[in-house]
């Protein structure tokens, strides 16, 4: 299928030299871009597609998420807490809804479309889903990560399934409910098995696998060492886990005697292989360590700021030549996976009369972290990008409507206008899955009300 989209106002390629073309056309050709350019000949496409009044990014890569907290949005209780209140009443309420029967692989599942439905309709390609919660009671484990991967290779957006985990109870010394512990081995058979099942690592694949542990405050010392060989042995399969969220650093000071970077170094992390997700009060001077040793960063400014954190440094990340992507993080830290919104909160929060305006995260900085540095953190070179060899995923916004009248930059203007964040058309693999603003092959009506009948709730 040899698919021409013509005429875009503007393409902002995120390629190598940062193009970004007028008037311009897309020819994708079996998933894949294989031209870019003004003017390019239809005759031998089999589709055109009118793309006149719309910017064009690639499409936006969320590099952290939690797709199974989408049951937990605005919960009231939580809408004014501090992250230790936090912890234990998403934990509380996630496994009363498991022991009523309610919080399943089927719920998962359900869960995962609606918020996945909800990311592509945001112009959001990908996704690095991390998925932690399993009661330790339950054996064997729900199917959960792979109820997810059926949610979406249903949608046809692409996932980096990262099966995250928790080893370490308060009995052992961890900070995590003892309810909620698994078995290092068990943890370690159930990545082995999901990396055999479903890890593709070719270039354009639409599945990944990642090994995920929640964090170390939370997981043993032996399981970040056994997941790292895990990862060493398969190739494209990433390691991924939460440093300095706040939580993290006192307590390996107090239990290793180290910086929780010192920690993964200790244990075998310190590789292109990781990307590390919040980062708020990470040391800036272990950030050239960082840098040196190719881990990437996941920056999530809504739910940082949500907890009470702040911001994480991202200027002086960029600046020690850290790579910087972007996340939402799950929905009960950030009530939706509107990646973005939260790319005009980090273009908001990160002014400060103190800093010097040219150090604020600009709008060009900040959307080729949503592209190429979440692709980069999902160790993804094929994605991020718009040019002839990268992945036919791209997202376009219209620029004509009345709630973006008058902007003079269309870039800045995307980011910070517009009534909603909700794009105009999407693209993944080739394949259209909004257009002119409305889905295309999946109900998000419908996908929201089965989510909410399987969760037992009548809306």
């Amino acid at each position: 299928m040899r698919t021409l989209f013509r005429l875009f106002d503007r393409i902002v390629t995120s390629d190598d030299q940062d193009r970004e073309l007028e008037g311009a056309d897309i020819l994708v050709d079996d998933g894949v871009v294989a031209k870019l350019g003004v003017g390019l000949e239809p005759e031998t496409c089999d589709k055109t597609v009118d793309c006149s009044g719309l910017l064009a990014l690639p499409g936006l890569i969320n590099a952290h998420q939690h797709l199974y907290q989408g049951a937990m949005r605005a919960i009231p209780e939580l809408e004014r807490s501090l992250i230790g209140d936090w912890l234990r009443g998403i934990g509380t309420d996630a496994l009363a809804r498991f022991e009523r029967g309610r919080f399943g692989a089927l719920q998962v599942r359900a869960i995962a479309r609606a918020v996945l439905a909800e990311s592509l309709l945001g112009g959001i390609t990908t996704v690095a889903d991390q998925h932690y919660f399993f009661p330790g009671s339950a054996v064997p484990a729900p199917a959960y990560v792979e109820a997810t991967i059926e949610a979406a290779s249903e949608l046809g957006i692409r996932l980096t399934a990262c099966r995250g985990s928790i080893t370490m109870g308060r009995a052992a010394g961890g900070a995590a409910a003892d309810s909620m512990v698994q078995a290092v081995d068990t943890v370690v058979a159930h990545c082995e098995s999901l990396v055999e099942e479903y890890h593709d690592a070719s270039p354009y694949s639409m599945t990944q696998i990642a090994v995920a542990p929640c964090g170390v405050h939370v997981d043993r010392p032996e399981l970040f060492e056994e997941l790292a060989a895990l990862a060493f042995d398969r190739e494209g399969v990433g390691l991924h886990t939460h440093l300095y969220e706040r939580v993290d650093t006192d307590f390996t000071r107090e239990r290793y005697g180290m910086s929780p970077w010192e920690f993964l170094v200790e244990h075998g992390w310190a590789t292109e292989r990781t990307w590390l997700a919040h980062m708020v009060d990470v040391p800036v001077e272990e950030l050239p360590d960082i840098a040196a040793a190719g881990v990437a960063i996941a920056h999530l400014p809504a739910p940082d700021l949500r907890m009470g954190w702040g911001r994480a440094p991202m200027r002086a990340m960029l600046d020690a030549g850290v790579t910087v992507g972007m996340g939402t993080t799950g929905s009960a830290s950030n009530d939706g996976a509107n990646l973005l919104g939260d790319m005009r909160i980090a273009a908001l929060v990160h002014r400060d009369e103190h800093v010097r305006p040219d150090a604020w995260p600009s709008a060009r900085e900040l959307v080729r972290a949503a592209t190429r540095g979440s692709a980069r953190c999902l160790g993804r070179p094929a994605l991020g990008w718009i040019g002839p060899g990268s992945a036919a995923d791209f997202a376009a916004w219209d620029l004509r409507t009345v709630d973006r009248f008058g902007v003079q930059d269309p870039v800045a203007g995307l980011l910070l206008t517009g009534l909603s964040s909700a794009a105009s058309l999407v693209v993944v693999a080739g394949r259209t899955v909004v257009e002119d603003g409305s889905p295309v092959g999946f109900d998000p009506t419908r996908i929201a009300t089965d989510a909410w009948s399987v969760l037992g709730v009548d809306r």
